[in-house]
């Protein structure tokens, strides 16, 4: 689970330094926003895969939970 959420956060961290800074996108991942939030941001702003990758890093987490 733990691994899970690291990857994700490095994949956000890489991706944020490709993206322009005056995005919605770039603000979220910069505020530290949750994932749901960074990923209506990024669905907003045409980053699509970015905002399927965080969905489902969000339910494969739900699921190692329960």
């Amino acid at each position: 689970m733990q691994h899970l959420f690291i990857q994700t956060e490095a994949m956000l961290y890489k991706f944020r330094k490709s993206i322009p800074t005056d995005c919605k996108t770039a603000k979220s991942i910069d505020r530290n926003d949750s994932w749901d939030r960074v990923a209506t941001f990024a669905k907003d702003d045409g980053f699509l895969e970015l905002a399927e990758q965080l969905e489902e890093s969000k339910y494969q987490l739900l699921e190692q939970t329960h």
